[in-house]
């Protein structure tokens, strides 16, 4: 049972993001989405991972994910401030408030020390955090604040992102890195995502706002890249590899006969006697050295 007071309990909610892509008091519907449903999904499986704990059998997921559902109500300019409400529909011992309590305190214990992973936080719910931050960047949406009133609940920002990151090599997950052509890029704001297609098969990549311009430089070269891979049951197939570092290959380029010619200063032959070599002194000794050879 997550320990809470009788003020903890979570009603409203005000969501701000702040940095370029909101400095007109506007939001894009793909980053509204990113946030909104990135929120919601971590509550539900910090849900579950909590009545799992609590040992309750019986209750559906449907009535699990119904407990933590917040509405989104209302939207106003500076930045770009989101709110959400509790859905108003009978809760389960409270849940919501229990997961975000549980989400919060989890926040703050990984930025202080990233490579334990508090209470709850289990790969699923970190790659989903990470995927929450996908679009925090200089030039994009630089932090988004969660508070109620005048409490601050949390912040995630650039440092919230790296510690996230690190929390999720410290997972585990592998760090792994991968030599391939890059092909299909997808720069949908929600799931940037491209393919690295190596001598083993494809492996489906995720990225963040930070790399998107590389990637998209980088699509049809041979490239180096690393990044935290979730695998499958097998432990050796990877599902995705969540991008961090990419990089080209630079490759032998081939060269035309012509250009090899007139680096080595090859002329074209005017006669076929030109093919003939120089004059043997004594052609006599020549063949006896040869033979001798055999």
């Amino acid at each position: 049972m997550t320990d809470r007071s009788p003020e903890d309990g979570l009603d409203t909610l005000t969501v701000r993001a702040v940095g370029p892509a909101t400095d007109t008091g506007r939001i894009s519907l793909s980053e509204l989405a990113r946030i909104t449903s990135g929120l919601q999904a971590t509550l539900e499986r910090i849900g579950f991972a909590i009545l799992i704990g609590r040992r309750r059998a019986g209750r559906l997921p449907r009535e699990i994910a119904e407990a933590v559902r917040l509405d989104f109500v209302g939207f106003r300019e500076g930045s770009a401030v989101l709110e959400l409400q509790r859905t108003g529909e009978e809760a389960i011992d409270d849940l919501l408030s229990d997961s975000f309590i549980a989400l919060t305190s989890g926040l703050d214990k990984l930025r202080e020390d990233p490579t334990v992973l508090p209470p709850y936080f289990d790969p699923p719910i970190v790659n989903g955090l990470v995927t929450l931050c996908g679009g925090i960047s200089r030039r994009n949406v630089n932090r988004i604040e969660f508070s109620s009133g005048d409490r601050l609940h949390f912040v995630l920002d650039a440092g919230m992102r790296a510690s996230l990151k690190r929390a999720q090599k410290m997972s585990s997950q592998q760090e792994i890195t991968v030599v391939g052509r890059l092909h299909m890029g997808d720069f949908d704001p929600m799931s940037l995502r491209c393919r690295i297609d190596t001598h083993a098969g494809s492996i489906s990549c995720d990225l963040d706002d930070e790399l998107k311009e590389a990637v998209f430089d980088l699509l049809d070269e041979l490239v180096m890249a690393s990044g935290v891979a979730e695998l499958q049951p097998d432990d050796l197939t990877v599902r995705v590899l969540h991008l961090a570092e990419i990089s080209k290959i630079e490759t032998a380029r081939s060269r035309s006969l012509d250009s090899l010619a007139e680096e080595q200063g090859v002329q074209p032959l005017d006669s076929i006697r030109q093919l003939r070599g120089e004059d043997i002194e004594d052609f006599d000794e020549f063949l006896r050295i040869v033979q001798s050879a055999r």
